[in-house]
């Protein structure tokens, strides 16, 4: 009976270590929504520079041979609104309606704009066409984007930014300027964006803040992985606490030869089905029930702890045999 329950709690642990991963996984989502799709590696880039964004971006356009990146230009009174510029990247993000940008956005002579399920920029619909009124001017919203618990997404504007458009409202030292991509881990390529940008210094990105100085790390589900390795030692526990009786058994038995070896197997087998079924069910629930972006992590998880669990029980068998 103790064997038996000792399989459940097995089978339990690994439920748990899906729903853990899945927790981490959502977390992970819901910061890198709230980041609005950037890397953790993005940096704000700061500049006094009192030049306008179109000719910053006509400046950039310029430059040949650049590594893809990403730069979006918050608006230093409102950080719910955005002007977003793109070479060879974008960082794709939740659609509720319609469509989000391409790069052909970012060469057209017009912007075009998307927005958070919770702007409190208001749009208009004169017609089947959606416009919010930017700067005295009305740009066509193409596209809405929202995750739930993603706030900071919800509550976006973003407006596409050409070197092919007129003059911007905006000056550098007007917004606070975010860069994401692989100009990043390009010396080369971030030198330039930093000469043209006249950028002084660079920090982390983080979006807690209305002003992106804020250095503390948010939760990016790191609490969950610890409960995972936690659950691990759990398993190996259980492990032991199954092959306890078991190595009793076989110590007790005055079988010899032969006969003591095909016991000892049969042992063997009764501690993988007391283990390995729960552990195989348990996998199979998790990927038929639970979501789970992280699939590697929980595939990683399963091959340790079924590894782990052969090798404890070949492990203990040989230690009986070596000590007789």
């Amino acid at each position: 009976m103790k064997k038996i329950i000792s399989s459940i709690v097995i089978f339990l642990i690994v439920l748990l270590t899906g729903v853990a991963i899945s927790k981490s996984d959502s977390i992970k989502y819901n910061n890198t929504m709230n980041r609005l799709g950037m890397s953790d590696e993005a940096v704000v880039l700061h500049t006094k520079s009192k030049k306008n964004l179109i000719t910053a971006v006509k400046d950039l356009d310029k430059q040949k041979k650049m590594s893809s990146y990403q730069l979006i230009f918050f608006d230093k009174g409102n950080s719910d609104m955005g002007y977003m510029y793109s070479h060879g990247k974008i960082s794709k993000l939740p659609i509720t309606s319609g469509r989000y940008f391409s790069l052909d956005d970012f060469t057209s002579q017009i912007p075009f704009a998307v927005q958070g399920k919770n702007s409190e920029i208001e749009s208009y619909k004169p017609q089947s066409q959606s416009y919010i009124k930017v700067n005295n001017r009305y740009i066509s919203v193409i596209g809405n984007v929202g995750f739930d618990g993603a706030e900071i997404l919800n509550s976006q504007t973003l407006v596409s930014l050409s070197p092919n458009q007129p003059k911007s409202k905006f000056h550098l030292n007007q917004v606070t300027t975010v860069l994401d991509g692989k100009a990043l881990t390009n010396k080369d390529s971030l030198n330039k964006i930093k000469s043209i940008l006249h950028v002084k210094s660079t920090h982390k990105y983080v979006p807690q803040s209305d002003d992106f100085t804020n250095v503390e790390t948010s939760n990016n589900g790191e609490l969950y992985m610890v409960g995972i390795v936690l659950l691990f030692f759990l398993i190996v526990a259980v492990n032991f606490y199954i092959l306890v009786p078991l190595k009793y058994d076989l110590s007790r038995s005055h079988l010899t030869g032969d006969l003591k070896n095909n016991y000892r197997n049969g042992l063997m087998i009764r501690y993988l089905l007391y283990t390995l079924v729960p552990n195989i069910l348990g996998f199979i629930i998790v990927h038929w029930r639970i979501v789970i972006i992280s699939h590697n992590t929980f595939n990683l998880f399963m091959t340790v702890s079924i590894l782990c669990t052969i090798l404890i029980g070949l492990s203990q068998i040989f230690f009986i045999k070596r000590s007789e």
